[in-house]
C-alpha cells in the first residue's frame, strides 16, 4: 500500500523560507548608518576627553613652572642690596674697606654702576659674558620684555662662601674680597629664545672653576613669552618706606634707591595643541587693572592663534634691605 506524503500547510512553508532569507538592502544600509553614527559619536567623545586631559595637564604644568619662577624671583629680591658683615674679635666691620660703599653710587644712565636694583624696559642682554652688560632700554626684548638686575654681597670666604647666599640659578656667592665692583653678586633676569622657545633666563656672577669671577647664564623656565616689571616708588620726603606710585623702569629715573616694592608679571605658554580653542588672545602680564597711566607697550600682550594654552601670573614683592 502506497503512502501519500502529506503536504505541509502554507503557513509553515512561509516560516521556513523566512528563516533562510537574508537581510534586505534597505536593512543593510540602515544598519551601516547606525553603526557609523555610533562610531562617530565614540570617536568624538574620545577626542574631546583626550583634549580635555591634555589641557588639564598643560594647565598644571604652567602652574608648577610659574610657582617655581616666582619662588626664584622672590629669593633674589630678598637678597637685593644685602651687605656682608663679618665679626673680627669683638669688632664688627665690613668684609673689606669698600664693602660699605659698593652700593653708594647708583646712576640711571650708567648700567655699569652697582645699583642694588637696575631695570630696563624692552631689554635684552647683547653680550652674555660681558661683566658690564646689564641690559638697556629699547634693545628689542622678546615680546617687549624687560630685564632686571639685582646686586648683592655674598657671604663667607672661598669660592663657595658659606653657602647661605645664592644667585638666581642656585650658585653660591661669597663675600666681596676686593674693591673691584665685579665681585658683587648678581641675579640678572631677562628673556631669550633657545631653539625657537622663549625662556626666563638667569645670569649670575661668582667664582668659576678657574677661581676667577665670571658670569654664568642658565635658563630657569621654558615657555615664558613675556616678562614685565614695575616698581613701587617711595616719593615722600622724608621717605616713609611705603610705595606711593607704580612706574616702569623708565619712570624710575635716578631714584632706584627709592624703590620699595617690585611687581613682576609673566605670560607662560604650553605645548602646541594644549588649548581647547585656537584663537588669538589679549593678555595682561601684570593684570588688566595694573596698567594705570603707563604707556609701555609691553604691558599688553597679544598672542598668535597657534593652539597653545596661555596663562598670566603676577606677584608683588617688598624690598627688605635698605637701598
Amino acid at each position: 500500500m502506497k503512502h501519500r506524503r502529506l503536504a505541509r500547510p502554507r503557513a509553515q512553508q512561509h516560516i521556513k523560507r523566512s528563516r533562510l532569507a537574508g537581510v534586505t538592502l534597505v536593512e543593510l544600509l540602515v544598519s551601516l548608518v547606525l553603526m557609523s553614527l555610533i562610531t562617530l559619536a565614540t570617536v568624538s567623545l574620545y577626542s574631546v576627553n583626550s583634549q580635555s586631559y591634555k589641557t588639564v595637564d598643560a594647565s598644571q604644568s604652567l602652574d608648577d613652572n610659574a610657582r617655581f619662577a616666582l619662588d626664584v624671583l622672590g629669593q633674589a629680591f630678598r637678597n637685593a642690596g644685602y651687605r656682608e658683615v663679618v665679626v673680627l674679635g669683638d669688632v664688627t666691620t665690613p668684609a673689606n674697606n669698600s664693602a660699605s660703599t659698593l652700593f653708594d653710587v647708583c646712576a640711571a644712565a650708567a648700567s655699569t654702576e652697582p645699583c642694588p636694583l637696575l631695570g630696563f624696559d624692552n631689554s635684552r642682554i647683547n653680550t652674555i659674558a660681558a661683566v658690564d652688560d646689564f641690559g638697556g632700554a629699547a634693545r628689542g626684548g622678546v615680546n617687549l620684555s624687560d630685564s632686571l638686575a639685582i646686586r648683592f654681597s655674598g657671604s663667607g670666604t672661598g669660592n663657595d662662601g658659606d653657602r647661605s647666599i645664592v644667585a638666581c640659578n642656585g650658585r653660591t656667592t661669597p663675600a666681596p674680597t676686593a674693591t673691584n665692583l665685579a665681585d658683587i653678586g648678581l641675579s640678572l633676569f631677562w628673556l631669550r629664545e633657545v631653539q625657537g622657545e622663549p625662556e626666563l633666563t638667569c645670569t649670575s656672577q661668582g667664582f668659576n672653576a678657574a677661581g676667577t669671577w665670571a658670569r654664568n647664564t642658565e635658563g630657569i623656565i621654558r615657555g615664558v613669552e613675556a616678562f614685565q616689571v614695575m616698581y613701587g616708588l617711595d616719593v615722600t620726603s622724608p621717605p616713609d618706606e611705603i610705595p606711593d606710585r607704580w612706574v616702569s623702569a623708565s619712570g624710575v629715573g635716578a631714584n632706584w634707591r627709592n624703590v620699595r616694592a617690585i611687581r613682576v608679571g609673566m605670560v607662560l605658554r604650553g605645548d602646541p595643541g594644549s588649548a581647547q580653542l585656537s584663537q588669538a588672545q589679549t593678555l595682561y602680564p601684570l593684570g588688566k587693572d595694573f596698567i594705570g597711566t603707563s604707556t609701555e607697550a609691553g604691558l599688553i600682550f597679544t598672542s598668535p592663534a597657534d593652539g597653545r594654552l596661555r596663562r598670566t601670573y603676577s606677584s608683588t614683592f617688598l624690598i627688605r634691605n635698605a637701598l
